[in-house]
């Protein structure tokens, strides 16, 4: 169970990561006069840059698929049982997939390259949903 928490601990520390760099980059390009006041209350007129855009979009994705790890994860440390080494290596692989992720979509942000460890991050995450169903129904 300890290295199911390590991996959702360490998925849980990029999303602060990319919170306080989506903050402090917010503060630059506002007093680069790069972000309006009217974008930054409303969200219309001028959008942001877009490499400052990119780390707000980043910061929502990590706000979609990674629920249902740290859901998958809570349930788990209910039903230990469920947990097996080929479990934790599938956690791990999900947390790395979502690392690539994120840093290609603030950094080169290649649509497709995006759009790879994206789906590799969803693949991962949907077997260890079916593996966790099947182990409840062995257990």
């Amino acid at each position: 169970m300890l290295h199911m928490i390590l991996a959702a601990s360490s998925l849980a520390l990029l999303t602060l990561f990319v919170y306080l760099m989506l903050t402090v980059f917010g503060v630059i390009a506002k007093s680069k006069g790069e972000l309006s006041d009217e974008y930054s209350l409303t969200k219309t007129g001028t959008p942001p840059p877009d490499w400052l855009g990119n780390w707000g979009r980043n910061l929502a994705n990590l706000f979609e698929l990674p629920v249902l790890f740290y859901a998958l994860v809570l349930f788990q440390a209910v039903t230990p049982d469920t947990i097996d080494s080929l479990q934790v290596t599938l956690a791990w692989a999900f947390v790395g997939s979502r690392f690539a992720h994120t840093f290609v979509h603030v950094t080169i942000n290649n649509m497709a390259l995006r759009f790879l460890t994206h789906r590799i991050g969803f693949l991962i995450l949907a077997v260890m949903w079916v593996r966790f169903v099947l182990a409840l129904h062995a257990v």
